[in-house]
């Protein structure tokens, strides 16, 4: 980060850092882990020296992409600390174990802002002299970020089965969305970082649209693109039984809570209008795809429409469309209820 090649880029990454944990492996684990099936860009003998020698730190740019990766490797190539670059794959076995399930999430970068993340609970652990550190690297904008549950017990997003539904989304959108792979890659963060189990959703409507053979096929899958829907709205502008400016918000109007997310968002009346019949169009077409005939085709140009839409939803305030702990909340209350039952229990005895 030091040559400023992240801070100029102003693309929003996530960075995860720590040690890769092959020291001692198995040399087959090894090449399994940096030589794998995806593109890498490694100083060899710099790599192979630390092979049973040393312990590799590694720091992982989430959503990054190739120009700036390949802008970074000239940036740090004359640093003899410095080995290279690989990209991950987190549907790859060794990479999912090695370089997401075992590095700490530390940093949100774009452009010259920086979030420190943290856990709630860890508020004393902040370090003010961190702060001081990342503007000395050009970052203007400095504070904390609350990381919620991710990447903690209460995580169960850390599956190859997860990742790879990731990876046949961005494989999938990446043609027909802005910036291409690079969009695509953007989009799969941002629902990730939104709500892994709201990704889940449209994840699966993008894998039963690839194996689609059938009329019926393309109505299951305008039924998933429904739901998600209701879910982008459960999460965006939670049911209510008071109504919004003279209309009704609860469970079943899911599509006036998303007009009325909208609405406290955007001040433009001409903007407001012109997303809010994007959201019009999107339920109306899918509620089409229930009782009508739509081709596949069709089909998946309404879901790259509601990817775009998603995009646009949450661009309009990031912050406030980030929920943290709403994708883990049945595994917190579980696990509150499993504690609270242990100390009844023991209290009885």
């Amino acid at each position: 980060m030091a040559v400023g090649v992240i801070q100029k880029s102003d693309r929003h990454m996530k960075i995860s850092v720590g040690d890769v944990l092959t020291y001692g492996r198995p040399p087959e684990l090894l090449y399994r882990t940096y030589f794998s099936h995806t593109m890498n860009n490694y100083i060899g003998e710099r790599l192979h020296s630390t092979f049973n020698r040393a312990t590799v730190y590694a720091l992982i740019f989430e959503n990054v992409t190739l120009s700036i990766a390949h802008e970074l490797h000239e940036g740090l190539t004359n640093d003899e600390a410095y080995i290279g670059y690989t990209e991950v794959d987190y549907s790859y076995g060794p990479h999912l174990a090695l370089f997401r399930n075992s590095m700490i999430l530390r940093y949100r970068v774009q452009g010259k802002t920086c979030r420190i993340f943290y856990t709630m609970g860890e508020e004393d652990e902040k370090d003010r002299f961190e702060l001081q550190s990342l503007q000395n690297l050009g970052f203007s904008d400095v504070d904390w970020e609350d990381k919620g549950a991710h990447k903690t017990i209460f995580d169960d997003y850390d599956t190859i089965e997860h990742f790879t539904q990731v990876e046949s989304f961005k494989r999938m959108f990446s043609p027909y969305l802005e910036g291409g792979a690079d969009g695509s890659s953007e989009l799969a963060m941002i629902l990730e970082d939104l709500n892994p189990k709201l990704f889940n959703v449209l994840g699966a409507a993008v894998a039963a649209l690839e194996r689609a053979r059938h009329e019926e096929d393309v109505a299951q899958v305008a039924i998933s693109g429904r739901r998600y829907l209701e879910k982008l709205a459960d999460v965006l502008f939670p049911p209510s039984d008071i109504s919004y400016k003279g209309k009704k918000v609860g469970s079943g109007q899911y599509k006036n809570r998303i007009w009325a997310y909208v609405d406290s968002n955007v001040e433009d009346a001409d903007n407001l209008k012109v997303i809010g019949l994007q959201v019009d169009r999107l339920v109306e077409e899918f509620n089409a795809g229930l009782h009508s005939d739509r081709d596949r085709n069709q089909m998946l140009s309404t879901l790259v429409q509601l990817a775009s839409l998603t995009a646009i939803l949450l661009s309009l305030n990031p912050s406030e469309a980030r929920k943290p702990y709403y994708a883990f909340e049945e595994r917190i209350l579980e696990f509150m209820k499993d504690d609270f039952d242990l100390d009844v229990n023991k209290d009885l005895q």
